[in-house]
């Protein structure tokens, strides 16, 4: 087998191709003592073998943030740490939280140029779609799930979304 270096470059791409690949939940990489460990999954913990020995580093860039990935070198490999795009939100008994169901981009409307399923301040009943996530070109309708009025919206338009992603928030009737 040849043998290969591995830049940092290298990685960035490799991390870009497991973000665009909707299929890849998790990806681990061990090579010539450097691994790397990716993760789609918000609450995944994973402990490095050598902990002791070197320091967990986290590699990524403007175009790579939905992903988490761990580098098992010394920090000096580190570029920027992750900043979290999830807001902080309380939800009351007489609220209730849509959420995105899987990975994929949100649509406010159903083509380019049509006006919104809904806005701030709309009525919605359980069965009014509030908008669309698209996973590898199959378009998914949300629904409300709850009579009530769209009291906030989280995402943009054609904004990419985590599974979990909060993306609005009705006020029950």
């Amino acid at each position: 087998m040849k043998d290969f270096d591995i830049s940092l470059n290298d990685l960035k791409q490799l991390t870009k191709w497991v973000k665009e690949s909707s299929d890849i939940r998790e990806l681990s990489l061990s090579y010539n003592g450097l691994e790397l460990f990716i993760s789609r999954n918000e609450n995944t913990q994973r402990t490095a073998p050598n902990q002791a020995s070197s320091t967990p580093a986290t590699v990524e860039s403007a175009a790579i943030n939905d992903v988490k990935t761990e580098l098992n070198k010394p920090a000096s490999v580190a570029t920027e740490s992750k900043s979290s795009k999830t807001p902080d939100i309380s939800v009351g008994e007489d609220e209730h939280l849509i959420t995105a169901p899987m990975v994929g981009t949100f649509y406010m409307s159903p083509k380019p140029g049509a006006p919104a399923f809904v806005e701030v301040g709309q009525q919605v009943e359980p069965k009014s779609v509030v908008c669309i996530i698209e996973v590898m070109k199959l378009m998914n309708n949300l629904e409300a799930k709850v009579n009530g009025r769209v009291k906030e919206i989280y995402v943009e338009d054609q904004q990419p979304v985590e599974y979990g992603q909060p993306i609005m928030l009705i006020e029950k009737e």
